[in-house]
């Protein structure tokens, strides 16, 4: 039933504004023949889930060329790895790069106003009450001014491997592989994080990237990038894994670690990833433990999951969930973060007139 509160417009120069950032015609069918048998879960459930989307006329995606850019920026950042959650969370914000001047300008004028200064936007930060003040306009300038996709993956904990079967033995032999192969050494189960995180960048490249553009990746601190030199081996694992999903050559690939002298320009794009996952790990896994009615999120978090039930003009989103059935098998499915009451600034345009 359509909310009877929902506001739609037809506006001729919003349709138009929205149809040039959209991808027209999107192809979901990422995964490629000649490697069948070569795929993790993972991504057949992103691929999938992405069906079902396209299937049903709901799939809108950013298109990553519009307006000639040339570079596709990608800003990362995980969550659940305290040892409360029971969710471990994987946000991924793919955005084009040279159109994001608009925003970083209205960002600027927002910390000014908010007296944010070069304070990052974390979850983890949700109980200052400047941070919680400035989140609304923060949210509202992502969905307007940041061309893109914000993907976010699920996976509960109680899936050991998406590479393998469910025990130590795959991790092993993951951490094994990139040694070999000269990935770097890192400890088992930080191997699983880095195979998940390097073939979700991939897919989501092969998804979005257009042949000769440039990639920039952005990734938090962590394990799996703890310093320069551990985010080369990531980037270099990526860079190898892309094959897998697409035969574009892309002029450059590239990223980097958070600065040491701050540059909020990036770290308003590293935010969105951060804010997501902690939201949704929060969320999921207190859903779990007293049920959707009881669930209580941090002050702040609730905004995010608002938020998620919306695409903006400019921002799209989607997340998909792993969890692991009753008999073994890893199952999965889109979430759908739909607000008991449409927030009052929402303004919907009919999707029929945007792809």
């Amino acid at each position: 039933m359509i909310d009877k509160l929902m506001k739609f417009s037809f506006d001729p120069d919003l349709i138009v504004r929205a149809r040039q950032l959209i991808l027209h015609g999107p192809n979901p069918n990422v995964l490629r023949p000649e490697h069948e048998g070569q795929y993790s879960p993972l991504v057949v459930a992103i691929e999938t889930e992405l069906k079902k989307r396209d299937a049903a006329g709901l799939l809108l995606l950013p298109d990553l060329s519009a307006l000639a850019n040339s570079t596709v920026g990608i800003f990362s950042d995980y969550g659940g790895e305290d040892r409360p959650s029971s969710y471990l969370t994987y946000s991924f914000l793919m955005c084009a790069w040279g159109s994001l001047a608009t925003f970083w300008g209205k960002m600027r004028q927002l910390r000014a106003d908010c007296r944010l200064g070069d304070k990052e936007i974390e979850f983890k930060k949700f109980g200052m009450g400047i941070m919680r003040n400035a989140l609304p306009s923060y949210l509202d300038l992502l969905n307007g001014y940041v061309p893109g996709l914000l993907f976010t993956i699920v996976v509960e904990k109680r899936i050991s491997s998406l590479f393998g079967p469910q025990d130590r033995s795959t991790h092993e032999a993951l951490s094994k592989r990139l040694e070999e192969q000269g990935f770097g050494k890192l400890k088992p189960k930080i191997a699983e994080k880095a195979f998940r995180v390097a073939h979700t960048a991939a897919f989501l490249t092969a998804l979005l990237g257009h042949e000769g553009q440039k990639i920039f990746w952005m990734s938090d601190h962590d394990a799996i990038c703890a310093h320069p030199k551990a985010h080369n081996y990531l980037l270099s694992l990526f860079h190898n894994v892309l094959s897998l999903y697409t035969s574009h050559q892309f002029g450059l690939i590239g990223g980097a670690l958070p600065f040491s002298e701050r540059s909020t320009d990036y770290l308003d794009l590293l935010s969105a990833a951060d804010v997501v996952a902690g939201s949704i790990g929060q969320y999921f896994t207190g859903r779990d433990k007293v049920g959707e009615q009881n669930v209580c999120v941090k002050e702040g978090a609730e905004k995010i999951l608002v938020w998620l039930g919306h695409d903006g003009l400019a921002l799209k989103k989607l997340c998909v969930q792993l969890r692991l059935g009753d008999n073994g098998a890893i199952q999965f499915g889109a979430i759908g973060f739909e607000p008991k009451q449409t927030p009052d600034m929402v303004t919907f345009l009919p999707i029929h007139l945007c792809r």
